[in-house]
C-alpha cells in the first residue's frame, strides 16, 4: 500500500471516523477526516483524494446529495457509501449518484479497509 494514496472519510459520527482512520493509517494510507458534507466537498475542491468513504446518513447534506456533487465538479474517484438504513432502494439510489461501492452499517472497519484495498488495485 502506498502512503500516498489519500482517503477522505465523511461521517458524523466521530467514533467511526477515528476507528477507520486509525486503521488505514496504520496500513500506509494517508487518510483525511470531516463530519459533513459541505466540508466534504471542501475538501475534494481543494485536493481529490483517491477513495471517498462516505455515510449516507449526515445532517445539512445526506450522502447521495454531496456523492451527487462530487459527481458534478468532476471528480472521478471512487466512492464507498455506508448507511444504517435497511431500504433496499439506498443501493439503487446509490449507484444513481455515482457510488462505487454500498455497504450497509454496522460493517466491520476491516470490510471497509479491504474494499478500499480492491478498489486502490492493493489487495
Amino acid at each position: 500500500m502506498n502512503s500516498r494514496q489519500r482517503i477522505l472519510l465523511v461521517d458524523d459520527n466521530p467514533e467511526n471516523l477515528e476507528v477507520l482512520s486509525a486503521r488505514l493509517r496504520a496500513l500506509g494510507y494517508g487518510t483525511t477526516v470531516v463530519f459533513d458534507g459541505l466540508q466534504a466537498i471542501e475538501s475534494v475542491r481543494r485536493s481529490t483524494p483517491d477513495v471517498i468513504v462516505l455515510d449516507v446518513m449526515m445532517p445539512e447534506m445526506n450522502g447521495f446529495q454531496v456523492c451527487r456533487a462530487i459527481r458534478e465538479i468532476g471528480v472521478t474517484v471512487p466512492i464507498v457509501m455506508l448507511t444504517s438504513k435497511a431500504d433496499p432502494a439506498d443501493r439503487f439510489w446509490a449507484k444513481q449518484c455515482g457510488a462505487s461501492v454500498f455497504l450497509s452499517k454496522p460493517v466491520d472497519p476491516v470490510v471497509v479497509v479491504r474494499q478500499i484495498a480492491l478498489l486502490l488495485g492493493d489487495a
